[in-house]
């Protein structure tokens, strides 16, 4: 048995493991863990830079937009905010150019335009039910214009014919127009403002229901009749009144 004490022993091994890898091991395992807490808190939901694009995010998106990334313009402002903040990171180049390659590619579509006509709204409306119009025969879509008490503009319109549903039986021979499935309603500038070239009225979309539903809750731009009512209720677009509610029809017996 070693005649050593306890304290020489502990010595001796104190210093034979610091004469080893073990300790280099342990740092490095640490230096590890604290670079990953590190980043971790940076990049995460709480960090500086999550809390840094979360706020970027939020100043781009108008308050009752949820969802947005169709929009040319919603993405050119997040993208740019996005940009700035990677380039200014320390993030490698090359890094930052695929990503802004990604971007750049996301964003290669037309602006939102300044006017919407109308008629190409109604068209493109058309457009989507053509195929749901010759399986049931349809001649037209039901399509409704009212004019609003204040000088606004009410449009109602539905891809089944006006007398869908209609039965000798019934009291009235078309449907209430609040039974149809879409609603687009537009005001107009009363200051001398509210006109083309050709004195056609131009105006702005200040609510909708599209397929029953108010557009907030139910628009998915899976058409370019969605994405242009995307641009009037959501963007800057406004909408030019250049047709009447009987020019429509799916041309099934034309």
């Amino acid at each position: 048995m070693s005649d050593k004490t306890l304290q020489q022993l502990l010595a001796e091994r104190v210093t034979a493991f610091a004469s080893s890898e073990k300790p280099v091991e342990i740092i490095d395992e640490h230096v590890k863990k604290m670079f990953a807490s590190v980043i971790d808190n940076c990049f995460g939901r709480y960090g500086d830079m999550g809390k840094q694009v979360e706020e970027a995010i939020k100043a781009a998106l108008p308050a009752n937009l949820t969802e947005i990334f169709e929009l040319t313009r919603y993405n050119a402002m997040i993208a740019a905010a996005l940009k700035e903040k990677w380039e200014n990171s320390g993030v490698e180049a090359d890094m930052v150019r695929l990503a802004q390659k990604q971007i750049d590619e996301v964003l290669n579509k037309d602006a939102m335009p300044e006017v919407i006509s109308l008629q190409a709204l109604l068209e493109a409306f058309v457009e989507d039910h053509k195929e749901s119009a010759a399986e049931e025969h349809w001649e037209a879509p039901d399509i409704r214009f009212q004019a609003s008490d204040y000088g606004g503009l009410h449009i109602y319109f539905d891809k089944k014919p006006k007398d869908h549903g209609i039965t000798t039986y019934s009291r009235s021979s078309e449907r209430s127009e609040y039974l149809l499935d879409n609603a687009i309603h537009i005001s107009f500038d009363r200051h001398g403002k509210d006109r083309d070239e050709k004195g056609l009225e131009v105006g702005s979309v200040y609510a909708a229901k599209i397929d029953n539903e108010k557009i907030s809750q139910t628009l998915k731009f899976r058409s370019e009749f969605e994405k242009m009512v995307a641009a009037l209720y959501f963007g800057s677009s406004k909408i030019l009144v250049d047709c009447d509610e009987d020019e429509f029809s799916y041309g099934i017996y034309d």
